[in-house]
């Protein structure tokens, strides 16, 4: 295949934009400076790390009317080759992308500020806003980067980043371990993506995301190969969205600071995954949509029945958001493009609004069992209230921002199959119970004091959850009829949904309602609503959820304990074999020199030392003859020509 056949085409306006630089180096350069000097200055480093974020923010606002005027901005550079453009690297801004970075840098940034009152008694305080520094640049890296080896370069880095911080309580064993298996889990789907990048790499010779569609074009002959690529670019988001069976990380995750839970939920690492698969989108094929939409299916539904089993504040969350995620990439497989990242972006207010309010319940009560929580509405209303809007922006209540969302993912499905619809309607109905669950047991009921006497957050954890929950409960009308569906627009989704469905919006509410109920009923009252014939199948199913549908003891059996198996069968093949033979060796080579001592001092030494003696003999016969008397030489030589002369004529 001839990649020089390809060619660019170009259908939007580009405008070479050199301030697209400064978004990502300005935390960047956070990073460095606080990794430098912030042991001496550390609160000033905090302060150091919001700044940077909020002026990569202002710099996003700022490039916001060439965007919405529907131009696409660039910044690029050469590599590798001067005179081939396919080896240019370069940052990229169209609506997607602006949207992605809007994200990141106003959830970052609220969070940071919360960061400060929530770490302020940490000894490692200014390390941890470095990492979040380095987090953010990461991110917005990624989200900008316009070539796939810059992509993935941004992606490790977003990687490694979430291992620093998810295990930055390293003393603990747990959180070691959890920063651990997040690295090592995202790794499997960070192979997938590397391989199709290479893939890609050889077989179209293009790498830039603003050619996808000349690559598609391109590659569209040889439609298996393009099924291959598309799907281990998939993999990728599978392992970083927390996508089953790669969604294993992202509960234990939890084990890191709140703030860090929240970012890694609302606006980091796992949107990274659904930006991937919603920016490479013109690679997909149908049958690679299909997988994306069953595993999508799959982990909504999956995770949503766990998510109502859980009892630790901070795990229901962390399974809701791979319940939600589940049903983003259901849009992506249905080719619901802009309602899936609709949903991202009304997911990204709510779940840091509710992941920080969790945080403000942890930093007061030092508690996160819901078994020691309770009647906090009354000691911590704030947090309370903006829990409540959370909630119900998640539940999908209109008009907050998740009704707007989630109906144009269910108006995606009606239109694809009713079958699909209805098992959204169901996944919304968990969605609804397990979220009001955790507000019942957390905030309403007798008030617990396990943990000491509970109290409002300070006002820099309080301010951030206010301004969320702004978000939360007006974001969503970015893409409503009120304001023209602007956000769609912006998508470049023509056919956007212009009016409110009122069917949708009826069964919605069903949902909604059905779900509350759920929650109090089943969730705080803990009645059984099953008939008597169903509680036994009941019970098991609770109890396959309640244990995460043994997942993890599944790969603990047939990967990892294997895995140690043969780790120490290798182990004693390199004590008895390849030390044993090491040790031979060199057992045998001492024996030799031992040897070779012996002929040395027996052997050689003695015939050296005798050859020395015999002239040490003979030089002492001949010394006795040099007397110094002449007379006495005279008479040898006489003597000596005497004899001589006798044996010469006998």
């Amino acid at each position: 295949m001839n990649a020089q056949n390809l060619s660019a085409v170009t259908t939007t306006i580009t405008v070479p934009t050199p301030e697209l630089a400064w978004i990502p180096l300005l935390p960047l350069a956070a990073f460095i400076i606080i990794l430098l000097f912030g042991r001496r200055a550390a609160r000033l480093s905090a302060w150091l790390s919001v700044a940077a974020l909020a002026s990569s923010g202002m710099v996003v606002l700022a490039i916001a009317g060439g965007v919405f005027r529907g131009a696409r901005l660039i910044l690029s550079w050469p590599w590798l080759s001067l005179a081939d453009p396919r080896w240019s690297l370069g940052l990229s801004v169209d609506g997607l992308s602006w949207l992605m970075l809007f994200i990141v840098t106003v959830i970052g940034t609220m969070i940071q500020l919360y960061s400060i009152g929530y770490m302020h008694e940490d000894p490692r305080f200014s390390r941890f806003f470095a990492y979040l520094s380095l987090f953010c640049a990461s991110m917005l890296g990624l989200v900008l980067a316009d070539h796939f080896v810059l992509l993935y370069a941004c992606w490790e880095l977003v990687g490694l980043c979430s291992y620093l911080l998810i295990s930055f309580w390293f003393e603990k064993p747990a959180a070691a371990a959890a920063g651990r298996k997040a690295f090592l889990t995202t790794r499997v789907g960070d192979t997938g993506l590397f391989v199709g990048i290479l893939l890609l790499a050889w077989t179209a010779g293009e790498l830039r995301l603003s050619e996808l569609g000349t690559i598609r074009t391109f590659l569209a002959p040889q439609l298996g190969l393009l099924t291959a690529i598309s799907l281990l670019i998939f993999l990728g988001a599978v392992g970083k969205s927390a996508q089953v069976p790669l969604h294993v990380w992202l509960p234990d995750a939890m084990e890191g600071p709140t703030p860090v839970s929240a970012l890694i939920h609302a606006a980091t690492m796992v949107a990274a995954g659904v930006y991937l698969v919603a920016r490479t989108l013109p690679l997909f094929t149908a049958e690679s949509l299909q997988v994306v939409l069953a595993v999508g299916l799959v982990t909504h539904l999956a995770a949503g029945t766990v998510a109502l089993t859980m009892t630790d504040i901070k795990r229901v969350l962390a399974y809701s958001t791979v319940s939600q995620l589940g049903l983003m990439m259901t849009a992506l497989g249905l080719g619901a493009m802009s309602a899936a990242i609709f949903h991202l972006y009304t997911h990204a207010f709510f779940k840091a609004l509710l992941f920080l309010g969790a945080g403000s319940v942890i930093h007061a009560t030092r508690q996160q069992d819901l078994g020691q929580l309770g009647g906090l509405r009354r000691a911590m209303p704030w947090t309370a209230a903006v829990f409540f809007i959370g909630a119900l922006a998640m539940g999908g209540a209109a008009p907050l921002s998740g009704f707007w969302s989630k109906d144009a993912i269910l108006l995606a499905a009606r239109q694809a199959n009713p079958l699909l619809l209805w098992l959204l309607l169901s996944g919304a109905v968990m969605t609804t119970s397990y979220i009001f669950r955790l507000y019942f047991l957390c905030f309403e009921g007798q008030t617990h004091h396990a943990g000491g006497h509970p109290h409002e957050s300070p006002r820099i954890m309080v301010g951030p959850l206010m301004v969320l929950a702004v978000g939360a409960a007006a974001a969503g009308f970015a893409g409503s009829p009120f304001l023209q569906n602007r956000f769609f627009h912006l998508l470049g989704d023509a056919h956007a949904h212009e009016g409110i469905d009122l069917p949708m919006l009826l069964w919605s509410s069903a949902a909604l309602l059905a779900g509350v109920g759920l929650a109090w009923v089943v969730g705080v009252t803990r009645r059984n609503l099953l008939p008597e014939a169903l509680r036994p199948l009941g019970h098991t199913l609770y109890v396959w959820a309640s244990n995460k549908y043994y997942v993890d003891e599944a790969y603990d059996r047939a990967i990892i304990q294997p895995f140690l198996r043969l780790t120490g069968r290798l182990d004693r093949f390199d004590q008895t074999v390849v030390d044993g033979a090491v040790n031979g060796a060199a057992a045998a080579g001492w024996q030799v020199s031992q040897w070779k001592a012996w002929i040395d001092q027996h052997l050689v030494d003695r015939a050296v030392n005798g050859v020395a003696q015999t002239v040490r003999g003979l030089g002492a016969v001949l010394r006795g003859v040099q007397t110094g008397i002449v007379q006495q030489y005279l008479l040898v030589l006489v003597v000596s020509v005497v004899l001589l002369s006798v044996a010469i004529h006998r």
